[in-house]
């Protein structure tokens, strides 16, 4: 009789241990189970907070965010899933911080096996968190031609290309010819690539996918009536923000461009020997200084600069045209000249963003905060040197990319 109780109570004990393995095992389950879950939404909301923040400058950062976590598996608002997204954070370092989106993302699991356990929880709740902002993107120097076979960026004899920190997007083909030297982080090349025999360092990586305009967020000034303001040959002389028909400065005259947008829609006006179709003219051998100022280029005039005496125009630092020094309108094909004579300074970004606007470049100097966007690009010599850090500017470079922040 005591070995049938003793045989009893083995009975208990292997059900009782059936019943705790069982726990343990169903609660080993779960747990990896939710793990898994929580990576793959961390993943979800990282992307998604990302996505996000390329919006922040184009429309509904809200939308992105969702748009992309449903790619990702997470569909708002079905199968458990709740997102959240918050434009600037609510939480965190960077709470009420412009420029951040934080995105959040929570989803109710069932649980597996946990629940046959007594007093086991039939769901979980797992959540994952993620900020994405805008920082200063890596390229400098765009061109947008628009097919493969464009001319793209071409660096002629005695020129000198210098992007050391940041890279070279050429949608088009990239020519280097003899003489030249150029220089960058990197170099994208959607063509080809055709080197006769110059220094050019990294290699450039040819196959590259069409870059987008980097400043397509940019809205156009409104423009008006122009003035006529009378060549400036002579003398010294204070320039306003406003809209005129041409800016012309020729032979010794010195001008000062005050802070502010300068709207120029006028029929142009004859520079440096060329077609009267130039819309801004700097061709002197005096002096031409304007500190935060924008020049915005319509009506299909041009843009030509060639000084011989002394040139320094910086780009606002902040407003809506922080960092933009020259914006050509997006319909103008017409091409842009920039030669900087004595020690030039450009600071800001030279906006030329037509497929069919070319931007020729012979010595525009160096500066911490220059980058170029335009149809294709061509350097004829002198030293161009390029930078998107914008260190002295609040806002960044006005070419920006999404990264994540948390």
């Amino acid at each position: 009789m005591r070995r049938d109780r003793e045989a009893g109570q083995a009975l208990v004990f292997v059900a009782l241990g059936m019943v705790l393995l069982s726990a343990v095992l169903g609660l080993a389950v779960d747990i990896g189970y939710m793990r898994f879950l929580k990576r793959r939404i961390q993943t979800a909301a990282d992307s998604a907070a990302i996505a996000a923040a390329a919006e922040i400058n184009y429309g509904d950062v809200t939308a992105a965010a969702k748009a992309d976590a449903a790619s990702n598996g997470f569909t708002d608002q079905a199968n458990g899933v709740t997102i959240t997204v918050n434009n600037p954070p609510a939480s965190g370092p960077n709470q009420g911080v412009q420029g951040y989106v934080e995105v959040l993302i929570s989803k109710s699991q069932p649980t597996f096996f946990i629940r046959v356990v007594p007093g086991g929880s039939t769901s979980s709740t797992v959540t994952a968190r993620a900020v994405g902002r805008l920082g200063n993107a890596k390229g400098c120097m765009y061109s947008l031609q628009s097919s493969l076979g464009g001319s793209g960026v071409t660096i002629h004899h005695g020129s000198v290309v210098n992007a050391q920190n940041c890279a070279i997007i050429d949608n088009g083909n990239l020519t280097v010819h003899s003489g030249a030297t150029l220089t960058a982080s990197a170099i994208g090349v959607g063509g080809t690539v055709s080197n006769f025999g110059s220094p050019v360092t990294p290699t450039p990586q040819t196959g590259m996918v069409l870059a987008s305009d980097p400043l397509a967020y940019l809205a156009a000034p409104a423009t008006g009536p122009c003035t006529t303001l009378p060549t400036i040959n002579s003398g010294t002389v204070q320039v306003f923000q406003g809209d005129y028909c041409a800016i012309n400065v020729t032979g010794n005259g010195n001008v000062n461009f005050n802070p502010g947008t300068y709207v120029i829609n006028g029929n142009g006006v004859p520079c440096n020997g060329g077609p009267p179709t130039t819309g801004f003219c700097i061709n002197t051998t005096g002096t031409v200084t304007g500190a935060g100022v924008t020049f915005y280029n319509t009506n299909n005039t041009a843009v030509t600069i060639h000084s011989a005496g002394s040139i320094n125009l910086t780009a606002p630092a902040s407003g809506a045209y922080a960092g933009i020094l020259f914006f050509q309108d997006r319909s103008n094909s017409s091409g842009a000249t920039v030669n900087g004579g004595n020690s030039p300074r450009f600071e800001g970004a030279l906006y030329f963003p037509n497929f069919g606007a070319t931007l020729t470049l012979n010595g525009i100097g160096t500066s911490p905060a220059i980058v170029v966007v335009a149809g294709s690009i061509v350097t004829t010599g002198g030293t161009n040197g390029f930078s998107n850090s914008f260190s002295v500017y609040s806002t960044g470079s006005p070419i920006k990319d999404a990264v994540l922040a948390e």
